[in-house]
């Protein structure tokens, strides 16, 4: 599941849930729609997505949040945009994305959300990187990764995006970064561990990447690493208090946070919890 940070709060479109009717193990796309406010440390229901949604792409820009694609059912990906206002608890159906995306990563760049990664309902499809204009709900394509990725994450730094890890055919710890001015894509510093389905994020002008999965090997990972742009390396970090993977990584005021996430790899054992961690 996404989740994103708009004025000091942290919001959670979808994600996986109990259904009578699910998959196999029971769980399936939700529509639940959660805000977190840290201070209070509460949780508060918002008005449910349009449809259920997990695996979606989630974004936010001048005050709204922009959610994309995503998986429901047995495995079926979609095309759908949506925005949701807060100041009217209210979602709006947006131009559909040129075609089904799932498990990549949205984030925003100057006056354009940008979808990074991912795939679709058929195997091995490799999709290019796509550019939404919200002033004009309008889509066009831009350079594509040198490397493909699904079940990657994806950050803003210094003007730039970063690509991080994901994988394809393989787990990726590869990072590439895309500089919109060229609109080329070059290879940066790799990560220490190879990781999916991570949380990712930037704070104080670092990047954050914590937990994830391996999945050749059905192993899901606690460990966690921060890039410095300063020295160009990583560095490895205390390690989380759980193994997670699926799980969000967000900053609010100095202080990161994990939600939910599951335990177990290429399963969905939701913890339902959140946990705070100050670098």
């Amino acid at each position: 599941m996404p989740a994103v940070v708009l004025n000091g709060m942290i919001y959670v479109p979808g994600g996986f849930g109990p259904k009578p009717n699910g998959l196999a193990n029971g769980m399936d796309a939700v529509t639940t729609f959660d805000v977190y406010d840290p201070i209070p440390d509460q949780w508060k229901l918002l008005v449910p997505m349009p449809e259920a949604r997990n695996h979606s792409m989630a974004a936010t820009y001048k005050d709204r949040i922009y959610v994309f694609g995503g998986f429901a059912g047995v495995w079926v990906t979609y095309s759908n945009s949506w925005m949701y206002d807060p100041a009217t608890d209210q979602w709006q159906i947006l131009k559909d994305m040129p075609a089904p995306r799932t498990a990549g990563a949205a984030v925003t760049l100057g006056d354009y959300i940008y979808l990074i990664g991912g795939t679709t309902s058929q195997a091995g499809v490799i999709l290019p990187t796509w550019r939404y204009d919200p002033a004009n709900d309008s889509w066009e394509s831009v350079a594509p990764l040198q490397e493909p990725r699904e079940h990657n994450n994806a950050v803003v730094l210094d003007r730039k995006i970063y690509a991080l890890g994901g994988r394809w055919l393989k787990d990726l710890n590869s990072v590439e970064i895309y500089d919109p001015a060229s609109n080329t894509w070059t290879f940066g510093p790799p990560m220490q561990v190879a990781r999916a389905g991570f949380g990712a994020t930037v704070m104080d002008s670092k990047i954050y990447a914590a937990g994830g999965e391996w999945i050749n090997v059905t192993k899901t990972l606690n460990s966690v690493e921060v890039f410095d742009p300063t020295t160009g390396s990583w560095s490895s970090l205390p390690a989380m208090p759980v193994k997670l993977h699926g799980v969000p990584l967000e900053a609010v005021d100095g202080i990161l946070y994990l939600i939910g996430g599951s335990s177990r790899s290429a399963d969905v054992i939701n913890s339902g919890r959140v946990y705070s961690f100050h670098p």
